[in-house]
């Protein structure tokens, strides 16, 4: 989850939204292409000042959710991509030829960017009166992750509710009628409840590891030159984290300026779910074992996984130096 930058302001038509070039040496040398999702990733290393490597290129491509970033790295055009952990359930099942190489999550206990809204007078007050009732999330993404697990808690199941594919981040469906509860990301989030337009009835906090991957291509891991920019990327996504959360003051502006709400709501969504990047330990490997396994118990993956294989440490050491660094 984190990186806290990551929820996109809406769902925009397309998974695919634009390809640019951006900084780097000025003569040849190695091309790092790099999935993003809204400039989310791209928008942390700028303002933090890490967005211009001097012996590498940074090509970026924008995207909406994890499944399609995979989907472009297994064909070759995209060698880094940054989402949830979701999609790699799904990737790993399906033998798609990526790893998760770094890792980010949540600096603040019960810090989340997402939680399950309902309208203020809904009858929903828990968890428990979801059964039979509608509820909208993205399909394949840990939004989905979210809905199970919270539904897990209350001994019901996916089949006990009517899932709608969501068709953004914000409220649209709960305000038309065609959902009776929503999952809503920042800014929305922290917008409405500020306003008092929706009640959270349970946040990503409590049902999801809160958990962000940078994931490579085994191609681009196969390159020296390739898999040697990606330790610097990694390098640079967590001394930007870090900046973030110890300048709040600063990154603001610029995150207001992308979600076009006001500095003192992004200060607040900035506090609300300050992350940062770790090894990856035993917690992270067993949390992405716990939603695997959920997945099968629903049925949506058909064998049981052995997500270690997914993960490559070789970058551990690397992220670690970032925080321990003065």
């Amino acid at each position: 989850m984190k990186l806290s930058l990551i929820p996109l302001r809406a769902l925009v038509a397309g998974a695919f939204l634009s390809l640019a070039a951006c900084g780097g040496a000025a003569d040849g040398g190695t091309t790092l292409k790099v999935a993003d999702q809204l400039h989310a990733l791209k928008s942390s290393l700028d303002v933090a000042g890490e967005g211009q490597p001097t012996d590498y290129k940074i090509e970026w491509a924008n995207f909406i959710g994890g499944p399609p970033i995979i989907a472009a790295q297994t064909g070759g055009s995209i060698d880094v991509g940054w989402m949830a952990e979701t999609p790699l359930i799904f990737a790993q099942a399906a033998g798609s030829p990526v790893k998760v190489v770094a890792v980010s999550q949540s600096a603040k206990e019960g810090g989340s960017a997402y939680a399950l809204v309902v309208k203020p007078d809904s009858p929903i007050r828990t968890a428990a009166d979801l059964k039979g009732k509608s509820v909208s999330f993205m399909k394949g993404t840990v939004l989905h992750y979210f809905v199970a697990n919270l539904l897990e808690g209350q001994g019901l199941s996916l089949k006990d509710i009517k899932p709608v594919q969501a068709t953004g981040f914000g409220t649209g469906l709960l305000d038309k009628g065609a959902a009776d509860a929503v999952i809503v990301t920042e800014p929305f989030l922290t917008e409405l409840e500020e306003a008092g337009k929706i009640r959270v009835i349970a946040t990503g906090a409590e049902y999801t590891p809160g958990l962000n991957y940078l994931v490579a291509s085994d191609a681009a891991l196969a390159d020296p030159a390739k898999a040697k920019a990606i330790g610097d990327l990694a390098a640079r996504a967590a001394r930007a984290q870090r900046w973030q959360r110890e300048n709040v003051a600063k990154a603001a502006p610029a995150l207001a300026k992308r979600y076009n709400v006001s500095t003192a709501i992004a200060a607040k969504i900035i506090a609300r779910s300050p992350s940062k990047y770790t090894p990856i330990d035993a917690g992270v490997i067993a949390a992405h074992q716990a939603e695997a396994d959920l997945f099968l118990k629903e049925g949506l993956i058909r064998k049981k996984l052995d997500v270690a294989p997914i993960f490559d440490k070789r970058y551990d050491d690397i992220v670690a130096a970032q925080e321990a660094a003065k």
